[in-house]
């Protein structure tokens, strides 16, 4: 009997976007280990950060291994032009996009229900949620252009954590927004599954575990 063809882990000819790809100096940060991992598998990475260094650095880091191709774009992903303008660019150089990493997270404003300053729980969320959803907004439509491979058109994985599984930590915001995370990828997993676009959620933690 013939045994079936395993699917190449090859991601020769696919682009990735990845958000918050820097790192403070040489350090490795979920975003700067997804971008050089995807490079390693053979894709052209854009490196996505608000910080030039830390970004540079690690397109600085993936070139000099050689395994890959990247690129940086600065951009603030809570705003929708600078969205719009990082997967236009990854269209305009590399004429697709096939993965998009959504990582840009903060710990938020301290404290309770009590506690907490609301207008920096606004932008916690703004930062942490919204975003998410603006870069998907634009990827998408972008991502439903490709031929598709079977019925894989693109892939999107969003940052979550374990504190938005069991919470657990001393600040509201934080899970919060990391257990919103997790409901909006099964949402979006839901509402373009049918159109060849996966949406999973990487939940790291002390023992790490995807959902």
């Amino acid at each position: 009997m013939d045994q079936p063809v395993r699917p190449s882990r090859s991601l020769k000819g696919r682009v990735a976007i990845v958000t918050g790809a820097g790192a403070a100096g040489d350090g490795i940060g979920n975003g700067r280990a997804a971008a050089i991992l995807l490079a390693e598998d053979g894709a052209t990475v854009v490196c996505v950060d608000m910080a030039k260094d830390p970004v540079a650095r690690t397109v600085e880091m993936i070139e000099k291994d050689g395994k890959g191709v990247t690129v940086a774009a600065l951009a603030d992903v809570t705003k929708e032009e600078d969205c719009k303008r990082v997967v236009d660019m990854a269209l305009e150089k590399y004429g697709r996009v096939d993965i998009l990493v959504n990582n840009v997270g903060v710990s938020g404003p301290k404290g309770t229900a009590v506690e907490v300053d609301m207008v920096e729980w606004a932008r916690g969320m703004e930062v942490n949620v919204a975003s998410m959803v603006t870069m998907a907004k634009f990827a998408i439509p972008a991502m439903l252009r490709n031929e598709g491979d079977g019925y894989w058109r693109g892939s999107i994985v969003n940052l979550g954590s374990v504190a938005g599984l069991i919470g657990g930590t001393p600040n509201l915001l934080y899970p919060t927004t990391k257990g919103a995370v997790i409901n909006m990828t099964r949402a979006m997993a839901a509402h373009h599954g049918k159109d060849g676009i996966r949406v999973n959620c990487v939940c790291p933690g002390m023992y790490g575990r995807m959902l």
